[in-house]
């Protein structure tokens, strides 16, 4: 079996139910993913790292998502409502896609789906502690997969205002964590001048006494796709919807049928040794609009097994037969 890859719930149906109807035999398996991220920091009072962050931008945005939060506590939202309104004052701009998402995905999966749903593209918490690093990672997962025509126009601006919006949901959660905040109680003086950490390249910092290394690990739920390779060789030819959708799947797709299918042509010999076996597992085409190359030789034995499974050819030690048509 080939494996395709590793899949969200929704992801996994669709794409299992498409390659099924491609004729293409499917095996799906739930299995556990760590999600692992190493961030290096400065970390201390923020009057501390004003003097010690050698980018003054760096610095200005910090300090404008120090101040969203101070505003953030002094409107007293919601707890449920305090991420979202503490994002409207630090990314002002990210309330814009966000509802452009919204409405991709409202008319994706229909408004019978997502009625009485608090917004799946700003998510709210019901009152937690703080907005938790699991939090940000799901909200992470969730953009990746926002269909591409839920974006705006510029997509350069776009994307600086995703990078932006995840910077500070994460020194959000750091404030929290590392000055035992709660979204539904006073702050006090905890704001004046708190513990933050924020982000920097670890080469420009080396034995800073303030640098430090912050380790996460998000365990998630995926699903692990495989197809069947024989099945390819049959298979009906991907579409131009699941190349849209799906591109990477169909080229693995389409170098797997490739390959087989120049591995079953019999040779004028009806037989070859295992080293020119080897030989035919690639391929290699200039095409107009670029290269294109299969490297296969790597898994030529197994590739010979799956000839003999399907009664193709018959290998004795190191001699691959192929049998009668």
């Amino acid at each position: 079996m080939f494996k395709l890859g590793e899949y969200d719930d929704v992801t996994a149906k669709d794409l299992v139910d498409r390659l099924r109807e491609m004729r293409i035999r499917v095996d799906i398996r739930p299995s556990i993913v760590a999600d692992l991220k190493i961030t290096p920091v400065l970390q201390g009072r923020f009057s501390e790292l004003k003097s010690e962050i050698e980018d003054e931008e760096l610095l200005k945005k910090y300090e404008h998502y120090l101040e969203s939060v101070r505003k953030t506590f002094v409107e007293k939202p919601a707890p449920e409502e305090f991420y979202k309104r503490y994002l409207t004052h630090a990314v002002p701009e990210w309330v814009k896609i966000a509802e452009k998402i919204e409405a991709a995905v409202r008319e994706m999966i229909g408004p019978e789906e997502t009625s009485g749903e608090t917004s799946s593209t700003v998510p709210s918490q019901e009152a937690p502690s703080e907005p938790s690093e699991e939090t940000l990672q799901e909200e992470e997962s969730h953009e990746e997969s926002v269909p591409e025509d839920a974006s705006i126009s510029d997509e350069g601006a776009d994307l600086d205002i995703l990078i932006d919006k995840k910077a500070a949901a994460e020194f959000l959660s750091r404030v929290f964590s590392l000055n035992e905040l709660e979204v539904d109680e006073d702050p006090g003086d905890k704001l004046d001048d708190p513990i933050v950490a924020v982000p920097v390249v670890a080469n420009d910092y080396l034995q800073h006494p303030m640098l430090r290394t912050n380790i996460y690990v998000n365990l998630e739920k995926a699903h692990d796709i495989y197809i069947d390779e024989w099945s390819v060789l049959t298979c009906e030819d991907p579409d131009e919807d699941f190349f849209d959708k799906y591109q990477h799947e169909a080229i693995e797709i389409i170098a797997i049928h490739g390959i087989l299918n120049n591995l079953t042509d019999m040779p004028p010999s009806g037989k070859m040794d295992m080293e020119s076996f080897v030989r035919k597992c690639g391929a290699y085409m200039d095409m107009e609009s670029g290269i294109f190359e299969v490297d296969a030789y790597n898994v030529a034995e197994d590739l010979a097994r799956i000839l003999e499974k399907n009664g193709v050819v018959k290998i004795k030690g190191d001699t691959i037969r192929w049998k009668k048509a």
